[in-house]
């Protein structure tokens, strides 16, 4: 038995170890855009993917490529993020803040007055976030909140979607 439990002990504090030096995040953000995320921490720094759909909470039905062109507040993004971050309150609550690029699937209707008839087209171009996350207690549990925009280059110039979206995020 006092085998087991030493082997047990050993065992799980290797995993705590490489945990917590492989630091990951899986989260879920609803708002603009809804999304699934994957983050990897550094020590002051992370990488967040993200894959989500825009559903027009805040420009679902702008103008887009010409006057009388109408944006479908469906399609799917694909987001990368560099972000740097600042823990506070002992670790409890982090800032953070970052650029990124995207690109978009979206539908667009050529005319308004015609539903039936639509193009789909991929976009791209930077985007920038920022955000506060709460860490909950010993749970690997954590809170987010982050705004931001993506400014879209490629195939209108400067079209500006904003962001705005809460999450939770599982931390291992």
């Amino acid at each position: 038995m006092k085998k087991f439990i030493l082997s047990a002990s050993f065992f799980l504090s290797v995993i705590s170890a490489n945990a917590q030096v492989q630091r990951w995040a899986v989260g879920f953000e609803v708002g603009e855009p809804i999304a699934v995320s994957v983050r990897k921490y550094g020590d002051r720094n992370a990488l967040d993917l993200s894959v989500g759909t825009y559903i027009g909470l805040f420009k679902g039905k702008d103008n887009y490529k010409v006057s009388n062109d109408l944006l479908g507040g469906v399609g799917v993004m694909f987001n990368g993020t560099y972000l740097w971050y600042v823990p506070l309150l002992n670790d409890r609550i982090t800032t953070y803040a970052g650029v990124g690029i995207q690109v978009n699937s979206r539908r667009y209707y050529p005319n308004r007055d015609v539903k039936s008839v639509h193009t789909t087209n991929i976009s791209t171009g930077p985007s920038g976030t920022v955000g506060i996350e709460f860490f909950f207690g010993a749970r690997p549990a954590s809170f987010f909140v982050e705004g931001g925009g993506y400014a879209e280059l490629i195939p209108k110039i400067f079209y500006f979607n904003p962001n705005l979206s809460v999450g939770l995020r599982h931390n291992f």
